[in-house]
């Protein structure tokens, strides 16, 4: 693409952001608002739909890699008792975290979706 159309589509695209955050911003319905502008509404979600892709293209909103790490883990398979051992140790520098044996799938995965947000 050579200057002159990457400029006008630059130019296109911070005017279709302008109309696309006035309307957000005020409390009508994209609808009533394009009917009070003189605006298509089908422009208005091709223009949503060009700014959404050049945002998702940009370096600047890539999300970061993920770093994964193996974490040691520490079975503990003794016979139960009537106190609560637990299942699982997991050891994250001085930090344990302990999970006791019938602890639901969803309390397990949420606590590893936490972990590998932290690490």
């Amino acid at each position: 693409m050579d200057m002159v159309s990457e400029t006008k589509a630059e130019f296109r695209l911070r005017q279709w952001t302008k109309i696309i955050q006035e309307c957000q911003a005020s409390n009508l319905t994209n609808s009533a608002w394009c009917s009070q502008h003189n605006i298509e509404i089908k422009s208005y979600y091709y223009w949503l739909r060009k700014i959404r892709l050049k945002a998702c293209q940009s370096t600047e909103f890539q999300t970061p890699a993920i770093k994964q790490q193996i974490v040691p883990l520490q079975l503990n398979c003794q016979p139960c008792s009537s106190s609560v051992h637990p299942a699982i140790t997991i050891h994250l520098g001085s930090a344990s975290i302990e999970i006791a044996e019938g602890t639901s799938q969803a309390t397990i995965e949420a606590v590893l979706r936490s972990l590998q947000s932290v690490c």
